[in-house]
């Protein structure tokens, strides 16, 4: 089966991201159906012009191309595999895009047992916040680049670049070395720019001046005018990037990586979760600088 723009495109999880493929596949003109176990989702969906179904089996049912966009991997396969299991509801030549951020092992696995069902299971993960992705400017990072163009329609509306990286697990694998990366530059920036505020510095300033100088870098794009404003309104959430950071640091334990910057940034997340803020946007790491402490 090649997929193409007049297919029905199936979205189960219709978080901030969920709502953000389904923005960019309606747009292209494809009819999307979609599934989400929270009522408050399933509603904002439907004023987008999602036809929410009754469950994720329902989904299955209607269309032979369904996008996963879960909150962890955990979860993606006790939907496929647990009772009842989605995966009895896939017929032979169903294509699933998973683009949940988690596990590489457990992306190999559902790969594996999917292809023993005639059916194509491809990592793809995603960088790029929901408003990003609702942009059409994520990057995508695919697992296995077989049967490419069967899917590469559907990942051009929601993704500027597409990088295919050799096997199964692989898109999950870079998504989280990304994410590292990406967490860490956005947690300096908050923190010289609450360092810079205390010692006498204008925040729009000192963000216009980074963002000219060698210090640089996408998330003073991101994030710099959100930190500077106090602008928390989610497009990814702290709590998230939380959960990304427990896979980075058991990926790291799994190879033998050095990660001590890390462990500090996961000890400050879990700190801002402490103080309320996991509900808000990544921006907001900056009141765990610019806040005064609790006593």
């Amino acid at each position: 089966m090649t997929a193409t723009m007049a297919d029905t495109v199936g979205i189960i999880g219709l978080g901030l991201a969920g709502k953000a493929l389904a923005t960019r596949l309606l747009g292209a003109g494809l009819p999307v159906t979609g599934y989400d176990v929270a009522p408050q989702a399933r509603a904002e969906a439907s004023d987008l012009g999602v036809n929410v179904m009754a469950d994720a089996a329902a989904v299955a049912r209607d269309t032979r191309i369904i996008l996963l966009s879960l909150p962890n991997s955990d979860i993606v396969s006790e939907l496929l595999w647990g009772a009842p299991a989605l995966a009895d509801e896939l017929a032979p030549g169903t294509l699933v895009l998973d683009a949940t951020t988690g596990r590489p092992s457990q992306a190999r696995e559902n790969a594996r047992r999917l292809a023993e069902r005639d059916v194509r299971f491809r990592d793809v993960t995603l960088s790029g916040s929901s408003a990003e992705i609702a942009a059409g400017e994520a990057v995508a990072m695919v697992g296995d680049r077989e049967a490419e163009a069967d899917y590469r329609e559907i990942i051009d509306t929601f993704a500027r670049s597409c990088h295919f990286l050799g096997e199964p697990g692989a898109g999950c694998l870079a998504k989280l070395i990304v994410n590292h990366v990406m967490g860490l530059n956005r947690v300096v920036l908050a923190e010289g720019l609450a360092l810079g505020e205390r010692a006498g510095m204008e925040p729009a300033q000192l963000l216009g001046l980074l963002a000219d100088s060698a210090a640089y870098s996408r998330v003073i794009d991101m994030k710099g005018q959100r930190m500077v404003d106090g602008d928390f309104e989610p497009a990814s959430r702290i709590a998230q990037h939380a959960k990304d950071v427990g896979l980075i640091l058991e990926l790291a334990d799994d190879v033998g990586g050095l990660t001590p910057l890390e462990d500090v940034h996961a000890r400050l997340l879990s700190d801002a979760i402490d103080r309320g803020l996991g509900d808000l946007d990544n921006a907001a790491i900056i009141r765990m600088f610019s806040d005064e402490p609790p006593e």
